[in-house]
């Protein structure tokens, strides 16, 4: 009962997340808990009401088959989005197919119910192996997966509150898989203790990494007040003979227009202390959504080291600290939103330029026309 009411809390809290920012990472763990509530559920009404073919099935299928592939799956989306944006759904409707085809075929034994409760359920053959491989698969995929996202929080002294929260993560996971080995070894009491004590785990890892990072960036301020010019993107750079002939971008013309350090010292102080769902959400509100990307083209990149430049080496850290998709976000809101003067599209100092060398092995610019600047009007 304990395990079943953590997990349907953590289903709750999972699901709160992902109808505010939905994500397929989110989606998954929202299943992977809701799993977790239906096995522990069908525990409690089994030993109380008794056990049916139909309610072991269910459990068997749910808590010692699916539950922890989808904890994997959700793991699997937070390490590699693009490529698993393809091929995770139909990859796991077709895993949760067999498998539940496997649950249905399986025999269970009507005169073992009332004694062993769903152990009455025959698992041999295709259903032993689906279930070791997605447990045992899943178990590793969660666990190291967790372990390495805590390193890279460690190694970047950054997001202590999601390291931590990878950690529990991991621990969760392993005390729920010590339950289900503790079955397999003729001791089945240890399952339960386990699971409540795996999801309760978990489910404070989860906590733990939603929460906000708000560390102290006092250097923001005194960034904010040293009022150093922005130089402008396309005079600062330099290339290899030959160059890039033909490659156009789009750059801050002016930077006398732009009225940088209250914008960054708000980027610095609000919006990069903030894991990344929080900071996707609150830079929509300024009208910049998230792109589905992996990597900058050449033009973003510019555009991400321009606002670099102008942050503090903590806000550094943190700016690097974030994903892609994040941080192109910020670099959008920073040079399309903040840094942008209230006039109309052709006086903004955004210009598309040409970039071409010079016959001295220097940059020119060569203006074309006025580009829009995103979002605007």
């Amino acid at each position: 009962a304990a395990a079943a009411v953590i997990s349907f809390a953590c289903a709750s809290v999972v699901a709160y997340d992902a109808r505010r920012r939905p994500k397929p990472d989110k989606a998954a763990w929202l299943v992977a808990f809701i799993l977790f509530a239906v096995a522990a559920g069908s525990e409690v009404v089994g030993a109380t009401a008794g056990w049916t073919p139909l309610l072991a099935r269910l459990y068997y299928l749910a808590g010692a088959v699916l539950v922890v592939g989808f904890l994997a799956l959700g793991q699997l989306y937070l390490l590699f989005p693009r490529r698993l944006a393809v091929i995770g759904p139909g990859v796991s409707l077709l895993v949760v197919a067999v498998a539940a085809a496997l649950v249905v075929a399986a025999p269970v034994n009507p005169g073992l119910l009332a004694s062993d409760g769903w152990h009455a359920l025959r698992r041999d053959g295709a259903l032993r192996a689906v279930t070791i491989a997605l447990n045992a698969g899943g178990t590793l995929v969660v666990v190291g997966g967790s372990l390495f996202s805590a390193w890279r929080f460690w190694r970047r002294r950054t997001q202590r509150h999601r390291m931590l929260g990878c950690l529990l993560i991991a621990l969760g996971t392993l005390i729920v898989a010590a339950g289900g080995t503790g079955t397999r070894l003729g001791r089945p009491e240890l399952l339960y203790l386990a699971m409540a004590a795996g999801v309760a785990v978990i489910f404070g890892g989860y906590l733990e990494a939603r929460r906000p990072d708000r560390s102290s960036l006092a250097s923001a301020a005194s960034v904010a007040a040293a009022g150093v010019p922005l130089a402008a993107i396309a005079r600062s750079g330099s290339t290899a003979a030959g160059g890039e002939q033909g490659r156009r971008a789009l750059v801050i013309a002016d930077p006398a227009i732009v009225p940088n350090e209250p914008a960054v010292a708000f980027i610095e102080g609000s919006l990069l202390p903030l894991d990344d769902d929080a900071l996707g959400a609150a830079v929509e509100v300024w009208s910049v959504d998230r792109a589905p990307v992996d990597r900058f083209d050449r033009v973003q990149a510019r555009r991400a080291w321009a606002l670099r430049l102008r942050l503090s080496p903590a806000g550094q850290a943190a700016f690097d600290a974030h994903s892609v998709p994040a941080r192109l976000q910020v670099v959008e809101l920073y040079h399309e939103v903040l840094a942008a003067r209230s006039a109309p599209p052709e006086a903004s100092g955004l210009a598309e330029v040409e970039v071409r060398p010079a016959s001295g092995g220097r940059l020119t610019e060569l203006p074309e026309r006025q580009a829009v600047a995103r979002g605007a009007g």
